[in-house]
Order: C-alpha cells, then sequence, then structure tokens
C-alpha cells in the first residue's frame, strides 16, 4: 500500500486542503506494518514538522518540484531538503515547474509538447542530483497526470519508477504509472451529485453564445441535477432561436424593463435568483466547456463547504496579443484535445501558491466570474453583486472582496476548464484593452467602475494603483516595455527576494514572448529584461532573438555571476542583447561579500571583466544596504567611468 500527501499542519492550524494534521499523521504511521509506503508531493516547507513528527518511524519518499526550492518560506530551501536527506528519506522528482503534463500549449504540436515534458523531467533530475549528490530514480507526475507522452518523457529522462494518483491500488505491473492512494481524502458530504444553477449572461454575440449553451446543455452530468439559466443582458438582437430546441433545463431569461447596457453583474444577480439550486456556476457567454465540466464542479463542492471555486480560463487575457481560441477552433471538437492557452492574468499567482489559494493574501484580486462557482447561500449571505457597476470589468473583484472578508475558502480547478472565444472580426471588444490602439477615453467606463471599487473598499488601493499604471501603460504607448524573468538565479545575496520576485523555475516562455508581442503592439523601440539573473533563464537566448526582431534595442538588469562562463558574453551580443545593467553591491571583496555571501567575489570579477573585454555596453544598479553604506563612495569611485542608471537603498 502507498499513500501520499502534500502538506503537514500543526493541530491548531488552520485546514489546508489535501493537508494532514501532525497527530493524525501520527497516529496513522503507527498503525502500519512494514510494507506500507509513505510520499510527500510539492516540498512544502511542513516536511520539516512531517519529519519531526515520523521520526524513526517510516523513512518516506519525497517528490520534488525544483523550480520552487528556495523561492519563498512557503517550500523548503535546499539546505533544508539535504537535511531530510541525511535524515533517510528518499527524494524524488515532481518535475520543475509542476505542469499539468497532458495540456498541450497552443504554439505546440506533439513533439514539442514532449520535448517540454522531457525537460521538466530532465532539469529537475539534473538539479537534485547536482544539489544533493545522489541518485534520483523516482518520478511523481503532477497532478498525477501520466498520460502516454508524460510516461515516455519520464522513461526517457532516465527513472526507474513512475508514480501517480488513482482512487484504487489495482495496477498492471507498470514502473511508470505505480498507483497512490491519497492518505486524508477529503470524503462527500453527501452521496447524491450536488444541484447545480448555471448562470449565463448573454449580451448579443448570438453565434458563440449558441457553441456555448449547447455545450452545457449536452453535458454528461445528470439532467435532474442541474439547471442552466442564460440571462439576456438586454440585447438589442433576438436570443431566442437559440433555445428552440433546448431540453427543458436550459432556459432564457429576459428580465422586463432591461435596456441595450451591459451590465453583467446585475445579469448574473439575477439569474442568482431565479435559480433553483444550491450550487450556482457563473460562465461567461463566450467561455465554452467540456462535457464533464460539471462533474468537476461537483467533486470540489462536495467536499468543500463555503468555497469559491475558480475554474481555469484558457485563453483569458488582458490584452489581445494574437493568441486566442475561436469559434472555428472548437466547433464540433472535444474541448479536451484543444491547445490550452495559458490564463495570463492569472496564472502567475496560480503558480507561485501551487494552485493554493488559501495561500495568498488577495485572492479575491483572481476572483473572474467568466468560470466562478460558490454556494447560493455564501453569494446572499455577502449581499449577491453589487448595483452600481456598469460596462466592462469589476464587478467581480467587488464580490471577491467581500467573500474574502467573510472567511470563503478559495480552490482553484485546472479539470473546470472553460474556453475563452474571441470573435477577432468584432469591431469594439467590451474589454478596452483588447483595442488595437486604445486611448484613454475608452476606459471612462472602466475608470468610473475603478473609482467604485475603490471608494467601496479603501484596502484595495494597491490593486486600483496598479490598474491606473496599466491603463497608462497601454493609452501612452511607451517605448521600453519591461519583460520580468522571474528573479532566478543561482547565487542569490541575502537580499535577492527584496529585489526580485522569485517565480518558480523563472517564468515559462510562452507568458515572455507574450511581452514580446505586447511591445509590437504599442509600437515599442527598446525591450529590458530584469529579474535576478535573466542570462540564467533556460529561454533567454530564444527571447532575446525574438524580441530583437521586434524593436531596436534589447538589454537586460542582472547580477554579473553568470557572465563567468566563458565567452557567454559575446554569445549575448551575437545574439541580440545589446548591453547590461549589472547589478553592483561594491568594488572590492569585503564590500561585496558583505551582501552576496563569502566565496562570491571571484566569480564577480570574472564576470565583470568579461562584460568589459564584450561589444555590450555596461551600465551599472547599484545596491546600497547597510553593510556597504559606509563603502559607499569607495565604490562610487572604482565606478567613476560607468553610467550608474539606478541606485536602490536598502534599509
Amino acid at each position: 500500500m502507498h499513500y501520499y500527501a502534500h502538506y503537514v499542519r500543526r493541530d491548531d492550524d488552520a485546514p489546508w486542503r489535501l493537508s494532514i494534521g501532525a497527530s493524525e499523521l501520527r497516529r496513522r504511521v503507527e498503525s502500519w506494518d512494514g510494507s506500507t509506503e509513505l510520499s510527500f508531493d510539492d516540498a512544502h516547507a511542513s516536511m520539516m514538522l512531517a519529519a519531526e513528527v515520523l521520526g524513526d518511524r517510516i523513512r518516506p519518499t519525497l517528490f520534488v518540484p525544483t523550480g520552487y526550492i528556495g523561492t519563498s518560506d512557503d517550500f523548503l530551501s535546499w539546505d533544508q531538503l539535504r537535511a531530510l536527506r541525511d535524515l533517510g528519506w528518499r527524494i524524488g522528482s515532481h518535475g520543475v515547474t509542476h505542469p499539468r503534463m497532458r495540456w498541450r500549449l497552443y504554439d505546440e504540436d506533439e513533439g514539442a509538447h514532449f520535448r517540454r515534458l522531457l525537460r521538466e523531467c530532465v532539469e529537475s533530475k539534473r538539479a537534485l542530483e547536482r544539489e544533493l549528490g545522489i541518485e534520483i530514480d523516482r518520478f511523481a507526475y503532477p497532478f498525477g497526470e501520466d498520460g502516454e507522452l508524460a510516461r515516455r518523457a519520464v522513461a526517457e529522462a532516465g527513472y526507474a519508477e513512475g508514480f501517480t494518483v488513482r482512487p484504487t491500488m489495482d495496477w498492471d505491473g507498470d514502473p511508470f504509472s505505480r498507483p497512490r492512494l491519497e492518505l486524508d481524502a477529503e470524503p462527500a458530504r453527501s452521496p447524491e451529485p450536488t444541484r447545480i444553477s448555471v448562470v449565463v449572461p448573454a449580451y448579443e454575440r448570438a453565434e458563440i453564445l449558441a457553441e456555448v449553451v449547447t455545450r452545457l446543455a449536452s453535458q454528461t452530468y445528470p439532467k435532474d441535477r442541474y439547471e442552466v439559466l442564460v440571462v439576456d443582458d438586454g440585447s438589442e438582437s433576438d436570443l431566442r432561436p437559440i433555445f428552440a430546441e433546448m431540453p427543458d433545463n436550459v432556459r432564457l431569461l429576459q428580465p422586463k424593463g432591461r435596456d441595450a447596457t451591459f451590465r453583467a453583474g446585475q445579469a448574473r444577480q439575477y439569474g442568482a435568483e431565479q435559480a433553483r439550486f444550491e450550487l450556482l456556476a457563473f460562465l461567461d457567454a463566450d467561455v465554452a466547456v467540456g462535457a464533464d465540466y460539471l462533474w468537476h464542479l461537483d467533486w470540489v463542492h462536495r467536499r468543500n463547504e463555503r468555497c469559491v471555486l475558480l475554474g481555469y480560463l484558457s485563453g483569458y487575457n488582458l490584452h489581445d496579443l494574437g493568441f486566442i481560441h475561436t469559434l472555428d477552433d472548437v466547433r464540433g471538437v472535444d474541448l479536451d484535445r484543444v491547445n490550452v492557452i495559458p490564463d495570463r492574468s492569472r496564472e502567475p499567482a496560480f503558480r507561485r501558491s501551487l494552485d493554493n489559494l488559501d495561500w495568498l493574501e488577495t485572492p479575491w484580486e483572481l476572483c473572474y466570474t467568466g468560470n466562478l462557482s460558490l454556494p447560493k447561500a455564501l453569494l446572499a449571505e455577502v449581499g449577491g453583486f453589487a448595483e452600481g457597476f456598469r460596462g466592462w470589468g469589476l464587478e467581480d473583484v467587488d464580490l471577491g472582496v467581500r467573500l474574502h472578508d467573510a472567511g470563503a475558502r478559495w480552490l482553484l480547478s485546472r479539470w473546470a476548464l472553460g474556453l475563452h472565444l474571441v470573435d477577432p472580426s468584432e469591431p469594439a471588444p467590451r474589454n478596452p484593452f483588447r483595442k488595437h490602439a486604445p486611448v484613454r477615453e475608452d476606459f471612462a467606463g472602466f475608470i468610473e467602475n475603478l473609482e467604485r471599487l475603490g471608494t467601496r473598499h479603501p484596502r484595495v488601493g494597491a490593486f486600483v494603483e496598479r490598474a491606473y499604471a496599466d491603463i497608462d501603460e497601454t493609452c501612452g504607448h511607451p517605448t521600453t516595455v519591461g519583460i520580468e524573468m522571474g528573479g532566478m538565479a543561482s547565487v542569490r545575496s541575502g537580499v535577492h527576494h527584496r529585489l526580485h520576485q522569485v517565480h518558480p523555475g523563472g517564468i515559462p516562455l510562452h507568458e515572455l514572448l507574450d511581452r514580446v508581442a505586447y511591445a509590437r503592439k504599442i509600437g515599442a523601440q527598446r525591450i529590458y529584461l530584469l529579474g535576478g539573473a535573466p542570462a540564467e533563464h533556460p529561454d533567454v537566448w530564444t527571447l532575446v532573438e525574438a524580441a530583437r526582431a521586434e524593436v531596436s534595442w534589447v538589454s537586460m538588469q542582472t547580477l554579473v555571476y553568470p557572465f563567468a562562463e566563458d565567452g557567454l558574453a559575446a554569445k549575448a551580443h551575437a545574439r541580440g542583447l545589446g548591453g547590461v545593467d549589472a547589478i553592483v553591491y561594491g568594488m572590492d571583496r569585503e564590500t561585496h561579500e558583505a551582501v552576496a555571501g563569502a566565496g562570491t567575489w571571484d566569480a564577480f570579477c570574472t564576470g565583470w571583466q568579461a562584460l568589459l573585454d564584450s561589444p555590450l555596453q555596461v551600465n551599472v544598479r547599484l545596491i546600497v544596504t547597510p553593510a556597504t553604506r559606509s563603502a559607499l563612495e569607495q565604490t562610487r569611485s572604482a565606478l567613476v567611468d560607468f553610467e550608474i542608471v539606478d541606485t536602490t537603498e536598502l534599509v
């Protein structure tokens, strides 16, 4: 028997999804015989508590997503991982970035998909073997997805075994599909499928709406356990023909007195008030779902009370960058076979938290009712959708703030997948950010909603400020676009996390290329890479070449150490990099190592000299800390021949 868990919590901690309390873990393990195995996934920091609880009773396997190690206090450091190794824990790989391995991305064919999976397997194995000095021969599939390509990648990468997740221990003997049982599975609260009311606010777009509604009418879910309520939000065109041959559980609601004004929040609220069932699922009229969609909602909600479930939105993006799902892409197609376009706006937060939204301080920022479900009673408890929001945007964020204040639990399901459909011929997108050349007047309605949000909830000031900055950038057409690379660095100083937001494994290439597409859209002439040591990102030179094809100048802000690699500076210039803003703590050993750590000065000097010997333009970003302030004038004197583009003082 092989059990697995994710986290261990102290018994007085708030419960986390897929976690087990310390005393319960101890009780379970004490009852096992020697044939029982235990493994943990995700390398959460609570593994140190698990080691304390388990002692010598059992030596578990820990499956590690290497991109997360040391990225935050939520995850183990390499030193902690070595300590577990020394206690006799067996270490395996969980990939680098913990992806859904069945998802093929929008720019991939089968070959590219396989190469990405293989890289996840190979690079995680190399990192673990390099840092721990042991052979790594076990792999656990993220989310338990052991599809054919995933199994091939694990085998080709040199692992001996691959572990999945199943409801039983039935096994056909395939070493790359070994089953595990969840140690503390949350039981369903009811034996019957949840009764679900799906509410869809509709405003024009009849052709897309017909596709969305047809798919909802064709769910594999029991027909008597769900209804679909489409609320006409004042459309001028006649939507009734779409429903002429729909089953009885699919209805069009046309509230009296509605004018031709886009008010999705009020339309959702009207649908919620007409709903007969205890669970509300909100979908936008341009979000198509697969035939098993409602089963995925049911699985989560039957195990979690008072939860807000965010379904994944493939193809949703704030700006129109050309990567979209169209009606032609999905007509007559099994949606499970459609390539996924990552949810660009929310994916970074999902990824940093390993999909555990309860870890986030502001999960309400991710509250998009384009694909969201919650109990009807919970919506009523917080007062429903607020009146006053008009046009596109923010009525759902307003709801999210109130749900968070009410103590709702936030969950994400990548299986409750919706495809956001776009009509590329639409003359005036409702989302002003998607217009080709928007001006500030296009944002008048959004700004009114933004001001209303800030007035209703003063604590969302930082969110409001970022939204205004995005409007200013979109309308201002800046000449330079910055691309955050994810704070990667093999040498991290004690102030690294204060200077850079570390993303597990670095930000994926497709997200970086989106920023290049954005630069092209607004006509920018310069691209600036930043975030730790961009030169250590595995896809940096592909990105530089793509950026250089679109703009006249590409530069990066970077730690100096990567350029100690022989020939890297010359290679960077040959691939299209024009210059670097080098991060400097001090220009003598004592000052530099006071921040960067003992033994780092020599690599800095080698990298610095390589930059000076290359054709790259070299400027300086000077970092001043209490440990280096006394040497500031000495450092400035040593840099007198260089432009100091920025001086950052840390207190």
